[in-house]
């Protein structure tokens, strides 16, 4: 077989929770700390620079929204790089620049400069997004997968919580505005640089090396058919690129506006100035917004991705609702309460659709597109943030915070439907199950070539009964020749049988592959029994029938070696017209071969030589059984090919 013998993918999916785990959580966890401290810090920002800059309601957004903005075309620039060059030396890349853009903006020196360093922050920090869920969920084992990628995810909570606080700090130290801004900017290149050593011990992930070391093993570009074409990935996983894209922008519209003009709502509990707002700021996540990650943490591999998901955007629509219809209400006569509706719209997201629309990616999509796949779920949710950031301003100037609040609870509402029409549930699957590879690349690379093997063997034994009923070789030399052939044939099942095994082949993607195998071992099988009869029972007269017999199944077998080559070019338009064809004509050689069986056995039943007569019985019965088997191996295929063509084209 021609994959990396050094990844073995079931040891990897089936291994327990273990610290290797842990760290490649904690490494791809620190830089997601850093993409959300980056991200969110300027929400305090803001209300430092605002008077220094004398910034507008539309120069405000513009900086709100710009990493954002940067952050919608990092993921399909990193996740495609991802996918052509690796994992590894991807995420080395988005290092670099996030430790330039954090210190390019700390030293800004006016609005221009600033709104030019945020959005090369943004880009390294969308770039982040593919690779780190990606690497994650590679390394993963299956009932794990969902904590481990959540974590990485949690560590957001920790990169918001530490802006508030580090600005509460530096207000707290009377450190001046025209420097606090600068420090709170600055930071965001620390937690990066602490884990650059750790990162150069980051290999390449499991995945990502099979896919690769399958990829490279093909010397015939004839032979690369397993490569998934675009087109292909698009009619095969069209829901869930909806399904991912359309709730991860319908969650980060509501979730980065409130989140980063979390100081400006404040101001409506009676919070003023610069301390004030930060300090409630800082209190709400910690309160609300943090535990929600770790339920969801806890939760993900017991509940599921899509219950999560559904009941995070159902309790955010209603509490959305709530305070949009009653808010000015509760303001007036409890503010308290106010506050905790407004939290829970946070510690909700978090649990739910903040954290599942990070996962769920990561797992739907095949190796081969994995990253970009991600990254346009990624980026989808990085332009609503970056379009809500920016019309945030407006929209409570024009609108006011109620009707604002009232739509965001419509978005929310939205995504509880999109997440239960759309998208499955993943919780303990393997990833070649969740994202259905291996009902493409085992079709088109094991069923093509392995098979094609096996093919080989089954043609020479043909050849050899064709040498032995015109007397070229003897009984003898007749049973070793298709007793070898036999023999090789069964190592070429085993092989496959234990590829596929070793792979973690979905349940169907397997039975395709086992049916097929024991269909065509069933006529190596039968081949082998017509040359024991021949030696046991010392056949020395041929007669004519044997002959027509042979001839039919032969005409039969070329129509199932025909039938296997499609295997290879599965894409092809005509191929289901030419296996239905190839199907009509071997059932029309195989009543050929049931008419020929009668015949014959009606013929020697009048002969008075008993033992002639059972071993002539025997050898007309097993030769005519061949082609059976020739046409059950040919129904397999048709079977096959016709799921095939559903899967990556919706219909047959």
């Amino acid at each position: 077989m021609a994959h990396d013998e050094s990844v073995n993918i079931s040891e990897i999916e089936g291994a327990k929770l273990n610290r290797k785990h842990i760290r490649i959580m904690l490494i791809s966890g620190m830089s997601f700390f850093t993409d959300a401290y980056d991200l969110f810090v300027i929400g305090v920002v803001l209300l430092m620079v605002r008077g220094l800059f004398d910034l507008s309601a539309l120069q405000l957004g513009m900086l709100a929204s710009i990493a954002l903005f940067g952050a919608a075309i990092g993921p399909i620039i990193f996740g495609y790089i991802g996918d052509k060059i690796g994992r590894k030396y991807t995420y080395w890349i988005t290092i670099i620049i996030l430790i330039i853009g954090a210190i390019g903006s700390a030293f800004s020196t006016g609005f221009i400069m600033l709104f030019v360093w945020r959005f090369i922050l943004g880009v390294g920090i969308g770039g982040d997004y593919p690779l780190s869920a990606t690497i994650v969920a590679e390394y993963a084992n299956k009932n794990d997968r969902g904590k481990l990628v959540a974590s990485t995810f949690a560590m957001q909570g920790f990169g918001i919580i530490a802006g508030a606080l580090i600005a509460v700090v530096l207000l707290y130290a009377h450190v001046p505005i025209q420097l606090a801004w600068r420090l709170l900017l600055g930071f965001g290149a620390v937690p990066t640089l602490t884990i650059l050593y750790a990162r150069t011990k980051l290999g390449e992930t499991p995945w990502y090396s099979l896919y690769t070391a399958n990829k490279s093993s093909k010397k015939d570009p004839k032979e690369r058919s397993y490569s998934i074409k675009p087109r292909e990935l698009l009619a095969k996983n069209w829901k869930y690129m909806v399904g991912t894209s359309v709730a991860w922008f319908l969650l980060d519209v509501s979730y980065y506006g409130t989140s980063i003009f979390t100081p400006y709502f404040t101001t409506f509990l009676g919070y003023t100035g610069i301390f004030g707002p930060t300090l409630a700021s800082a209190l709400l996540l910690v309160i609300a917004a943090v535990p929600g990650y770790w339920v969801a943490v806890a939760l993900i591999d017991r509940e599921g991705r899509k219950p999560i998901q559904s009941i995070g955007f159902l309790a955010m629509g209603i509490s959305f609702i709530v305070l949009a219809l009653a808010g000015s209400y509760l303001l007036s006569i409890i503010p308290l309460a106010f506050f905790v509706i407004y939290g829970l719209t946070f510690f909700f997201s978090n649990y739910g659709p903040n954290t599942t629309t990070y996962v769920y990616p990561a797992e739907l999509y095949p190796t081969q597109y994995r990253a970009r796949g991600h990254g346009i779920a990624s980026m989808s949710g990085k332009l609503g943030a970056a379009l809500s950031t920016l019309a945030f301003p407006v929209i409570l100037t024009q609108l006011g915070k109620y009707a604002l609040l009232g739509g965001l609870g419509i978005l929310a509402l939205a995504g509880f439907v999109v997440t239960m029409v759309l998208l499955p549930e993943t919780k303990r699957k393997s990833l070649s199950e969740t994202s259905r590879e291996n009902e493409i690349f085992l079709i088109t690379r094991t069923l093509g070539t392995e098979f094609e093997q096996l093919i080989g063997h089954i043609d020479k034994g043909f050849s050899y009964i064709d040498d032995r009923l015109k007397s070229k070789i003897s009984n003898k030399e007749f049973f070793n020749l298709v007793k070898g052939e036999e023999h090789e044939a069964d190592l070429v099942v085993h092989d496959i049988l234990d590829y596929i095994a070793n792979y973690g082949a979905s349940s169907i993607a397997y039975r395709d592959v086992s049916h097929l195998a024991e269909r065509l071992d069933d006529i190596m099988d039968g081949i082998e029994a017509i040359g024991s009869r021949f030696m046991i029972y010392e056949i020395k007269d041929v007669e004519k029938d044997m002959l027509d017999m042979e001839e039919v199944t032969e005409k039969c077998f070329a129509l199932l070696k025909d039938s296997i080559s499609v295997l290879n070019n599965l894409r092809a338009e005509e191929i289901i017209g030419k296996i239905r064809s190839n199907a009509i004509e071997a059932s029309e050689y195989e009543n050929d071969a049931d008419q020929i069986l009668r015949s014959s056995l009606k013929r020697i039943m009048q002969g008075t030589d008993i033992k002639r007569i059972i071993k002539y019985k025997e050898i007309y019965e097993h030769m005519e059984i061949l082609s059976d088997r020739c046409m059950d191996s040919i129904d397999v295929i048709n079977d096959v090919v016709i799921r095939y063509r559903y899967l990556t084209h919706g219909k047959s």
